[in-house]
């Protein structure tokens, strides 16, 4: 049997899974030849399978070493020069290759990204380096990196539903919506039974605001709901972005099926309409932020209007606000832990319990299910009288709180953060307004000093007593904000408010707007929505907000509150749990 023989039956055994046999034929090689590159290449495939990992590269190293020599010490040229320096080209590359996979095996992440990054430049077009090299660098979180090697896959391999399918999920991760959706739907064409596929497809047209392309997708979907829970959730986002509410709150209860936070923390039945008398005390419990627990809220005087005994659970941030705004329920603090229905530190026995994420199902199935009222909570009289004369020491100039991060703990959040930028130039060309910085945490500072104007900063609102920042709110004419609980805080107050949304913005800002034509918020009648579209630049959206604010600044200022006759609570009328008769919905 020649040498070559010998290396085709060592190949064959390999792939058989015969390693031992393998060996063999390749040591045999190497007594014959100690400097067969493919012998020391195949023995070291054979030592990587067998579990001996490191005495593997120490084979792809002679091997890689030998080839470097031979390479190093060619001095004469011939015609075969050029295709004999490819081929070493495409023999180093093969060595390096094993040696970056058998690094991974190892777990020396970065030595076999290094590896195979050396490899991909002496063999650009081979797809499994490509394939590795790719998921190396998504590993790393390099995306633009891993976006380049996907590309060139589908590249060498244009027929390839999987690489598309990647090179499509990476540029949805990187919000890169549009060129997600060109890479999904080669893929689909590829493709057409992969869910994978299809969620993606449906995930980015959402994200890409393109909400009635990506209900198709999603629908397709329901055929295997149960195995992707988290695609009927997002169908429930698009149905309701698209203004389908009563089927959208319906999915939303798939909510309790995904992975996208903790839920039922109760060991209670689940309130409905439907169970109404038998469950007389009923439970409305907090269940994700702080914000969301703020906007969902507007539905509590349904409930409490329509159970024997309502318990509100909520953050403790929120009790009093709670306590003085819903006197007709008992509001008690968020627990640690998870709750029995048998004990509870209250000392409540509820008979049922019922979601804030869910209320809206039941009391918010249309447009016209969304109250007309300015506001649903009250301020504290005292504190907001405090801030009101404070406020007033500055002049008659109009009071307009500022935020540009709506979440104080997320310095990079795209979904909740304005650019500084544009508030300095806000800021600069309104010299008769008395601006007021809102913002907590370590971005407090960052508009810093601009020709000579300096955002009055009030280190006493913090951001875990909303009851001082309640009165705050209250005390002014105007706030400016990205979403997150001022936003919604300011809304449910009734305060005149500006909520800038980036064009990346949580489902529930989508929701938020009553229709293009009205940018108003659907939620709060005196929200103004501004919302960044898709690829559009800040400078048109913060163009309309100027435009808006002059318009603001030159109205005949209210007069002053009488705070003396200003009502403890909030009074609601008496609603009955059936639905009202449509009515034409107002602009705030």
């Amino acid at each position: 049997m020649t040498t070559n023989e010998k290396i085709t039956a060592a190949k064959n055994a390999l792939r058989e899974g015969d390693t031992a046999g393998a060996e063999i034929l390749y040591q045999e090689i190497l007594r014959e030849d100690s400097g067969n590159l493919c012998a020391l290449d195949g023995l070291g495939i054979v030592r990587c399978q067998q579990g001996d990992t490191s005495v593997g590269i120490q084979y792809f190293y002679d091997a890689l070493y030998l080839l470097r020599k031979d390479s190093a010490g060619q001095t004469a040229v011939s015609p075969d020069t050029a295709a004999s320096d490819t081929k070493k080209s495409r023999s180093e590359a093969t060595i390096l290759f094993h040696i970056g996979l058998a690094y991974c095996t190892l777990g020396h992440r970065k030595e076999a990204l290094n590896v195979l990054t050396e490899a991909a430049a002496l063999a650009p077009e081979e797809p499994d380096l490509l394939l590795h090299l790719g998921q190396m660098h998504f590993e790393f979180e390099h995306f633009a990196e891993a976006i380049v090697s996907f590309r060139s896959l589908t590249c060498v391999q244009p027929d390839n539903a999987s690489a598309w399918l990647t090179l499509g999920y990476i540029l949805y991760q990187q919000e890169q919506y549009n060129e997600a959706i060109e890479a999904l739907h080669t893929a689909e064409l590829l493709d057409e039974s992969s869910p994978d596929i299809c969620l993606y497809l449906a995930e980015s047209l959402r994200k890409a605001q393109r909400y009635e392309e990506s209900l198709p997708y999603y629908q397709k979907m329901l055929q295997v709901g149960n195995e992707y829970p988290q695609a009927v959730y997002g169908y429930g986002q698009a149905l309701l972005s698209a203004g389908n509410f009563a089927d959208g709150w319906d999915a939303m209860e798939f909510r309790f099926a995904s992975m996208s936070g903790t839920w039922e923390r109760h060991c209670l039945p689940n309130w409905s309409p439907e169970t109404n008398r038998q469950q007389r005390c009923v439970l409305a419990y907090s269940e994700e932020s702080i914000a969301a627990d703020l906007m969902f809220a507007s539905c509590l005087p349904n409930l409490i209007n329509t159970v024997e005994h309502c318990v509100v659970e909520c953050d403790t941030a929120l009790h009093n606000l709670f306590k003085r705004s819903f006197p007709r329920a008992e509001i008690v603090p968020l627990p640690a832990g998870v709750v029995d229905e048998q004990q509870n530190t209250w000392g409540i026995q509820p008979d049922a319990q019922i979601a804030f994420g869910s209320m809206p199902r039941y009391f918010r199935r249309d447009r016209y299910d969304f109250p007309l009222r300015k506001a649903y909570l009250v301020p504290d009289k005292d504190k907001m009288n405090r801030w009101i004369n404070r406020l007033a020491e500055t002049g008659d100039a109009k009071k307009v709180g500022i935020l540009w991060r709506g979440h104080w703990t997320a310095e990079n959040d795209k979904q909740t953060s304005l650019p500084v930028d544009e508030f300095r130039k806000l800021i600069a060309r309104h010299f008769d307004v008395c601006w007021v910085n809102l913002q907590n945490g370590s971005a407090k500072n960052a508009l810093g000093q601009r020709n000579g104007i300096n955002p009055r900063l009030y280190s006493e609102v913090f951001q875990y007593d909303l009851d001082e920042m309640a009165a705050m709110l209250a005390a002014l004419d105007l706030v400016v904000t990205p979403p997150g609980y001022v936003a919604d805080l300011a809304g449910a107050l009734g305060v005149n408010t500006y909520l800038i949304l980036p064009a990346g913005a949580d489902w529930r800002r989508t929701v938020d707007i009553c229709n293009e034509n009205k940018p108003v918020s659907v939620w709060y009648n005196t929200v103004k929505v501004y919302r960044q579209k898709f690829q559009e630049s800040w400078e048109e959206v913060f163009r309309d907000v100027e435009d808006d604010l002059e318009n603001f600044l030159v109205r005949k200022r209210p007069p002053e509150k009488d705070l003396t006759a200003m009502p403890k609570t909030l009074a609601f009328p008496q609603q009955a749990a059936e639905r009202t008769k449509p009515r034409e919905r107002s602009a705030a």
